[in-house]
């Protein structure tokens, strides 16, 4: 049987590192019994470490632009400025400059930056921004154009692809409330049209199966990414006449809308409100804030997508006969907004 092309990009980190793929499997999934050390041999032959990887080559040595696109949906998401300077650093450290698009949703501006960056003749282009049924994206995939998508990918599950599992986050987030003792969770859900919101609602509508819980849908709210969107949404589950006890945003980003909700209409969080998100953006630690989220572990999840980036520009027609696709393994991330046993 012919290998996986994940397995074998695996293999060829391990060589890179001196490891072997296991670790590299444990690493990238963040497994526990991994030494320190080794993650960082790992992480370094990713290409997030200091040097370049072995198997890099000059720019000069290769055909094309040393050029490459980033396009992301909402550089105003703090999940999407973080991991793009990730991308940016990695691909920056190959000898690449990457010129960064931001969509902001749209799908007519997100097809008009895909043909700028075609006239541009970039080696490639990295996509934070597919939706689910992205035909510009799809046309690239097929025609054998060296693309990975990374945090979101198509309804197809067509092409390269460096994601979380979103479903397993949704569920994981609405368990640990309903272990709290929280019977009613409100859920402001994310843009409908890409597979992180699909997903993640579908895991909580899962957790809430799994326990013998109706879904409520009016408990179900449409935020679209979008932080004003999250507020008024908040807002009014707030008044809500059976209030619900416990929210959980989509994303951080809206999270922290709930959180300013629930601070300007006098309602104690956790006393009186919990609160999650999912995605585990830096302020989210903070220690003023100390929101409970799911971390997709984005650092790895963007490094592992520039790397791949490098490998599929230098061997595209390899790469669109045997697409790499990883999932990364969610990590619940327990902090102060959702209180002890209610």
């Amino acid at each position: 049987m012919k290998r996986r092309r994940s397995e074998t990009n695996i293999r060829a980190l391990a060589r890179r590192a001196g490891v072997s793929p296991a670790t590299v499997s444990r690493v990238l999934n963040h497994a526990p019994g991994v030494s320190e050390a080794l993650r960082r041999r790992v992480l370094k032959a990713l290409g997030r470490g200091e040097g370049r990887g072995a198997t890099a080559r000059p720019v000069s040595l290769r055909r094309g632009t040393g050029t490459l696109g980033l396009i992301v949906p909402d550089l105003t998401n703090p999940f999407y400025a973080e991991s793009a300077k990730i991308i940016i650093d990695t691909c920056q450290g190959r000898g690449y400059t990457v010129i960064l698009c931001n969509s902001e949703n749209l799908p007519a501006l997100h097809a008009k930056q895909v043909e700028l960056l075609r006239r541009r003749r970039v080696d490639g282009i990295i996509f934070g921004s597919v939706l689910l049924d992205d035909e510009d994206t799809e046309a690239l995939i097929a025609s054998g154009y060296p693309c990975i998508q990374y945090n979101r990918r198509l309804r197809s599950g067509r092409g390269s692809y460096v994601v979380a599992d979103n479903v397993r986050a949704g569920r994981d987030v609405t368990a640990h409330l309903l272990g709290l003792g929280h019977r009613r969770i409100a859920f402001i859900a994310g843009t409908p049209e890409a597979s992180t919101a699909r997903e993640r609602l579908a895991g909580y509508q899962a957790a809430l199966e799994s326990a013998g819980i109706e879904l409520d849908d009016d408990l179900v709210r449409d935020g679209r990414y979008q932080s004003r969107a999250a507020l008024r949404v908040a807002e009014a589950l707030l008044k809500h006449p059976r209030r619900p006890t416990a929210v959980i945003g989509s994303n951080d980003a809206m999270a922290l809308s709930i959180l300013q909700a629930a601070g300007e209409h006098d309602v104690k969080v956790p006393e009186e409100l919990a609160v999650a998100g999912i995605d585990d953006i830096d302020i989210a630690a903070h220690h003023g804030i100390q929101l409970t989220t799911v971390s997709h572990h984005a650092a790895e999840m963007a490094g592992l997508a520039a790397t791949w980036m490098l490998e599929i520009v230098q061997e595209p027609v390899h790469f669109a006969r045997e697409p790499f696709q990883h999932v990364i393994r969610p990590t619940l991330m327990i902090r102060r907004t959702c209180g002890a046993v209610r």
